[in-house]
């Protein structure tokens, strides 16, 4: 009876497991996009993939091309902010002022509208009406349909319009780089109102959040009446925003300059982060992400957080990395992919882009059986060695498949744990013995070292092998570390993806 139990509990912790924790789904590759403008767009089965001159329209469930545009030579233009699909197209802006509307079956363009000025803001459609803003501030309406503009003349900002445009149905709301938050109405274009933030931001994003609209300005978090524009709270700190909100119905979060998180509810109490500090393991790289009730950072080393709400607590930690082996121009490796966006949420998962055109898929849920791999150790198998202090010992680990949570990680010595540190984003292990501290040094003979390592699904590696002590040996001089560029692009292009987690 117990041993029926254990292997029903243990099945079913196994299962929640994989329900909760995302895993890679599928890759696919498309051109090389350094400082891609945009981010891939959602559809109902499609995720269209901008790279920069070309549209890439990839199957959701495996990566698969489905068809590009241009079909042959690439754009002389580049694709800006995010596509949108419905009506049966799929609409993208272009740095030529141009919005096209292409057939989100085949590919094929249906019609093509031209702004005065690049449609820079991520743009919204709803109800039949796309809604583009520009570079120029202006914001225009568009027959979902035919492209053909809905308002008299577009509303005018004269400034430079980042980020979404964000609506509740009956407004628009968007932040321009000269601090300015902007709402207009959906029908006719008409100016609502203007709120002046106190300093121009880095990201004037505002965010709609229960009945709420949020923006940071320097050293301060406001939240703004969306009907009337005025202040129902802000929060003054000793250092500096700069990026962008995240809200949702319960809580709104900030990152300060230094990493640190804030969680507010919304009527402005701080309920983390203060007495306890929540702090960043690496730089973000764009604003937080709220989704299903969780926290998602997108970091410049390559690396995606997802922390609990309103705790703070580390739920998950992903490293995008090239396979193996790879080098750039100079026979640096290269750890990491350098990000190029924010997470796009799907059903049941998400896709991010890096700026070698790589578009990774994750998914709650899908099967991950794959352990760990222990790639490289320092000392190899069956190495002499002087066992004299100081000795130093590396290795590099790495899951492509649901990623190595870092709690799990050990290094031990003839079975003894020894003080061993991790860094994710380059997957190496470290460990320092040195005179003074309580490492000794280590006697002659045959020893046995052990890596364990778990990834969040649950499965663990335990790579062992043995090294040989001779203190009659001079000590070996320090070995130089090979020299590593992490998170430069790696220039890589080509077809589709496939599914599965091994890469």
């Amino acid at each position: 009876m117990r041993t029926w139990l254990g292997v029903l509990l243990a099945g079913t912790l196994w299962a929640v497991l994989e329900a909760q924790t995302p895993a890679t789904l599928w890759r696919f590759f498309g051109n090389p996009a350094p400082n891609n403008p945009a981010l891939p767009g959602v559809g109902k089965q499609t995720i269209y993939y901008p790279c920069l001159n070309r549209l890439y329209a990839v199957d959701m469930e495996d990566g698969t091309l489905k068809w590009q545009y241009p079909a042959d030579a690439p754009l002389n233009t580049t694709i800006l902010g995010q596509p949108v699909e419905g009506e049966g197209l799929v609409y993208i802006g272009a740095s030529n002022g141009n919005v096209l509307a292409l057939d989100a079956q085949t590919g094929s363009l249906r019609w093509v509208f031209t702004a005065d000025s690049a449609p820079t803001a991520r743009p919204v459609l709803r109800e039949g009406v796309l809604y583009v803003g520009t570079g120029r501030g202006e914001v225009y309406a568009l027959n979902a349909r035919n492209g053909e503009p809905l308002w008299r003349e577009p509303y005018r900002a004269d400034d430079y319009i980042a980020g979404q445009l964000v609506t509740d149905g009956e407004t628009l709301f968007f932040g321009t780089n000269g601090g300015l938050v902007h709402a207009i109405s959906t029908a006719g274009g008409r100016r609502r109102w203007t709120f002046r933030l106190p300093a121009p931001n880095y990201d004037p994003q505002p965010v709609l959040a229960n009945n709420s609209l949020y923006v940071t300005s320097n050293d301060v978090v406001i939240a703004l009446n969306p009907a009337s524009g005025a202040v129902r709270w802000s929060r003054r700190f000793n250092t500096e925003f700069r990026l962008a909100p995240a809200a949702d119905e319960n809580y709104v979060v900030v990152l300060t300059r230094e990493n640190r998180v804030f969680v507010f509810d919304h009527m402005g109490k701080i309920v983390a982060g203060d007495r306890e500090p929540i702090e960043l393991r690496y730089e973000p790289l764009t604003a937080p992400q709220i989704h299903d009730g969780k926290l998602w950072i997108v970091t410049r080393r390559g690396t995606i957080l997802c922390y609990t709400l309103p705790e703070g607590k580390l739920e998950w930690l992903y490293t995008l990395r090239p396979p193996e082996g790879t080098v750039d121009a100079n026979n640096r490796r290269i750890a990491y992919l350098a990000i190029s966006g924010k997470l796009v949420f799907v059903p049941n998962g998400f896709v991010i882009a890096t700026a070698e055109g790589n578009l990774t898929a994750f998914r709650y849920g899908w099967v991950d059986r794959i352990p760990p791999q222990v790639l490289r150790t320092t000392p190899s198998v069956g190495e002499m060695l002087s066992g004299q202090l100081p000795l130093d010992f590396t290795a590099r680990i790495r899951d492509d498949g649901s990623g190595i949570n870092p709690d799990t990680v050990q290094w031990l010595l003839n079975d003894e744990p020894l003080p061993v540190e991790y860094e994710p984003s380059l997957g190496e292990l470290t460990v320092r013995l040195r005179a003074g501290t309580a490492a000794k040094p280590l006697p002659d003979g045959r020893h046995t070292m052990t890596i364990v390592a778990s990834d969040w699904a649950g499965n663990t590696v335990r790579h062992t092998w043995a090294i040989y002590i001779d203190n009659s040996l001079r000590r070996a001089p320090a070995r130089p570390q090979q020299p590593q560029q992490p998170g430069t692009p790696g220039g890589r292009g080509g077809g589709g993806g496939g599914r599965g987690p091994d890469f």
